[in-house]
């Protein structure tokens, strides 16, 4: 029995004089960790002065057509859509595609809707020489987009003058069964 009471004594002693003081060291080392390390993390997520040439060349490539850029984006519909049709191994398929053209030139602008029969005609035989297999890849698509861009800038330069009138050709519509 007297061995339990002066475990009682020792762990009442504890209690009221050291106790305290370790709670109170243990929150402060926590506190400092904590700061400590959200101090390192913020270092960490800003960076240092020396910035990547790579991120550098691709900010300034970003700029370059912005301050190239002669106005506000204007969106030339193509209409109707273009509808073509394939055939593939004995099975008639067919291609849909809405489409839509991206100038920031309003003479290029008034120079598509003259010339649209030209411009038409000229998809129209574009897509109908496409693997219809290479169409449904993403890379198909992708690749005839930069194909038709090229093809109606050609047109537009060779009846305007005006070079590199449109930027890109989008596609609002890609049906293919």
């Amino acid at each position: 029995m007297a061995d339990e009471k002066e475990l009682q004594l020792d762990a009442d002693e504890l209690d009221s004089s050291g106790g305290g003081n370790k709670k109170l060291i243990i929150i402060i080392v926590a506190v400092v960790l904590l700061v400590g390390i959200g101090v390192g993390v913020a270092l960490f997520l800003m960076g240092g002065d020396e910035a990547d040439p790579a991120v550098e060349e691709a900010g300034a490539a970003i700029e370059e057509p912005m301050a190239a850029s002669k106005g506000p984006a204007t969106y030339i519909k193509f209409k109707p859509q273009f509808i073509i049709n394939y055939q593939v191994a004995n099975r008639q398929r067919y291609l849909q595609i809405h489409m839509e053209a991206l100038t920031r030139d309003a003479r290029v602008a008034a120079a598509m809707d003259t010339h649209s029969p030209m411009i038409r005609s000229a998809i129209i035989n574009l897509l109908s020489t496409q693997d219809f297999k290479v169409l449904r890849t993403a890379e198909g698509r992708t690749s005839i987009r930069e194909n038709l861009t090229v093809e109606v800038n050609r047109l537009i330069t060779q009846e305007t003058g005006i070079d590199s009138g449109v930027e890109q050709i989008l596609f609002t519509n890609f049906v293919i069964q």
